[in-house]
C-alpha cells in the first residue's frame, strides 16, 4: 500500500437489480487508478463487492454479473411456501460455485458483509469464515427469500438495518469512504398521487420513504456519495435481467455516475484533508 496516499473504502449499498451499477462504479475507479483498500457491502452490494474482493478481476466480475455466466442465476429461483418465496439453498450453492471455499481472511481486498438478525433486529457484520453463507444472509430479502438460519441466528437482508454501510467501511480503517447509494430516486417523482389511493400503494410508498431516509442516515460517514441515475424498480425487475439488456444499462449508469466524481476523489486521495459531502434530503 502506498504510504503517501490515504486509504479508500467502498460502501456498496443494497438495491436489487440496480446494484449492477456497482460493477460500473468499480470499473470506473479501476480505469482511473483509484485504489480500493476496503469493501463493505450490503445485499447486492455484498455480492458484487465479495466477487471483486476475492478475485480483483473486472472481466471476471462482468462475466458473472452481466455476461454468459449470469444464466446460472435461474437456478436460484426454487420456490417454497415457508417463510419466503425462495428457499435460498441453491443461491448459496451458486455462491459456492462462484467463490469456492473463499474465506474473508483470504480475500485480496479486506471485506465485510452486512446482514440483519430478524429476532433481535441487530446488525450482523461478517468478517471471518466462509464468504458464501454471509452472502446468502445479506441477500435474504424478506418475503422473497426464506430467512437464513446460521450459527443460532435467523438472518435476513442487510439492507433492513444498514443499506449503505459507510460506517463499516470507516471502521475498517478507510481514510476516504466512497458510498454508492441506489435508493436515490426523488421522492416527488416516485409515485403519482393516484398511486397511493389504495392500501398497497400507501404501504409501498411508506416503505420507500423509510428506505430513502435510512439510506441517507447511513451515508453520514461518507466522504464521497455516488448516486447512479436509476429509476425506482420493483424486485420483479429481476425477471427482465435474464431476457433484456437491463444489466448492461445499470453497469453503464454506475460507470457514468462514478466518472463524474473522479476529480473529487482524486483531490481527497492526495489532498490534505477529507470533507463530508452534502447529502440532500
Amino acid at each position: 500500500m502506498n504510504n503517501n496516499r490515504k486509504t479508500v473504502g467502498l460502501a456498496l449499498g443494497s438495491g436489487g437489480i440496480k446494484g449492477l451499477a456497482h460493477v460500473g462504479a468499480i470499473k470506473a475507479l479501476a480505469r482511473h487508478n483509484i485504489p480500493i483498500d476496503y469493501i463493505a457491502g450490503t445485499s447486492i452490494g455484498a455480492w458484487v463487492g465479495a466477487h471483486y474482493a476475492v478475485y480483483k478481476d473486472i472481466e471476471k466480475l462482468e462475466t458473472y454479473t452481466i455476461g454468459k455466466k449470469k444464466e446460472k442465476l435461474h437456478s436460484m429461483f426454487e420456490l417454497t411456501l415457508k417463510g419466503g418465496f425462495i428457499k435460498g439453498n441453491k443461491v448459496q450453492h451458486l455462491f459456492e460455485q462462484w467463490l469456492g471455499d473463499a474465506e474473508f481472511q483470504s480475500a485480496q481486498i479486506p471485506l465485510k458483509i452486512i446482514a440483519t438478525e430478524l429476532i433481535n433486529g441487530g446488525e450482523v457484520v461478517f468478517s471471518t469464515g466462509k464468504i458464501a453463507p454471509a452472502l446468502r444472509a445479506s441477500m435474504g430479502v424478506p418475503s422473497i427469500f426464506a430467512p437464513f438460519e446460521y450459527n443460532g441466528m435467523i438472518l435476513v437482508d442487510g439492507g433492513i438495518c444498514n443499506p449503505v454501510p459507510a460506517d463499516v467501511a470507516r471502521e475498517m480503517g478507510a481514510d476516504i469512504v466512497i458510498s454508492l447509494n441506489l435508493d436515490n430516486y426523488r421522492l416527488e417523482n416516485l409515485f403519482k398521487k393516484k398511486d397511493i389511493d389504495s392500501i398497497s400503494g400507501v404501504s409501498s410508498r411508506s416503505i420507500n420513504l423509510i428506505r430513502h431516509y435510512l439510506a441517507r442516515h447511513c451515508m453520514r460517514s461518507s466522504d464521497v456519495v455516488i448516486e447512479p441515475k436509476n429509476s425506482h424498480e420493483a424486485l420483479s425487475a429481476w425477471k427482465n435481467y435474464f431476457t433484456h439488456d437491463i444489466g448492461n444499462q445499470h453497469v453503464q449508469l454506475g460507470e457514468t455516475a462514478t466518472k463524474e466524481k473522479i476529480p473529487q476523489i482524486k483531490r481527497l486521495l492526495y489532498g490534505p484533508a477529507t470533507s463530508n459531502p452534502t447529502i440532500a434530503e
